[in-house]
């Protein structure tokens, strides 16, 4: 187990230095530990800044997202991607990827907690077409709360948990931002929303559903029993191509 632990934290650095470089790694790895009084670095990634908050996971979310190229995928590079919606989107670096990859998309970014949601706008900044929603996502629009599970700043929950509460939310339906942007079609779904996946494929579904062409989704039945059954039952009746990739599912339908 602790062999295990090593080859995975080796295998981290080695990949974050061939990514960046040796100088650069140092320097990031540098400024991320330093005792001084910023509350964040800004650490350079295909020419843009991307703000990382020392002290919290947005540095774990970096290396996922850019490092380790978590969203990845190249089924869809036959035809264009218009629009992308990021569910439980954080501090906004999945859709800073998604829109760097597509750049001509426009993408839709969906984070409840308020103090990531800041960031998320901080991180898209200046891109054209990026939208950023200070909301949670579900099946109806209501007011929840919002959860603090122990684990960071990337798994504030909506679904009741252990944990303390920390708030509430207005809920948001995919609905509503089809209706808002008016959208006709949903190239790439990402959804990292901790559990409430379970509720948004058991409910109201079917009228958006059918307008996605590929969902990359994280399952959390750890958290909340029932996701993976909900997610699967919901587009069980759909021609599709499965990838895994790290914790992502990523679905590509073939019967657009």
């Amino acid at each position: 187990m602790k062999r295990d632990k090593l080859n995975k934290k080796v295998y981290s650095v080695m990949r974050f230095i061939y990514r960046f470089g040796i100088v650069k790694s140092l320097l990031i790895g540098m400024a991320m530990t330093a005792a001084d009084a910023e509350a964040e670095v800004a650490v350079k990634w295909k020419g843009r800044r991307v703000h990382i908050r020392k002290g919290s996971t947005d540095f774990k979310v970096f290396k996922q997202v850019m490092v380790f190229d978590q969203y990845n995928y190249n089924g869809l590079n036959g035809s264009p991607v218009k629009t992308v919606i990021d569910l439980g989107a954080n501090v906004g670096l999945s859709a800073l990827y998604f829109k760097t990859k597509y750049p001509n998309a426009q993408v839709i970014a969906v984070e409840p907690e308020k103090h990531n949601y800041e960031q998320l706008v901080k991180n898209v900044s200046g891109f054209s077409n990026v939208h950023a929603l200070n909301n949670a996502i579900w099946y109806e629009n209501k007011e929840l709360e919002m959860y603090d599970g122990g684990r960071g700043e990337y798994a504030f929950r909506i679904v009741e948990a252990t944990g303390k509460k920390v708030g509430t939310t207005t809920c948001i339906t995919i609905n509503d931002i089809v209706k808002k942007y008016n959208l006709t079609s949903i190239d790439l779904l990402k959804i990292d929303i901790e559990g409430a996946e379970k509720e948004l494929f058991m409910y109201n579904y079917k009228d958006w559903l059918p307008m996605v062409r590929c969902v990359m989704i994280e399952l959390h039945d750890g958290d909340h029993p029932g996701c993976t059954s909900a997610f699967f039952r919901a587009i069980a009746h759909r021609e599709f191509t499965m990838f895994c990739k790290g914790e992502n599912v990523t679905i590509l339908f073939n019967d657009n």
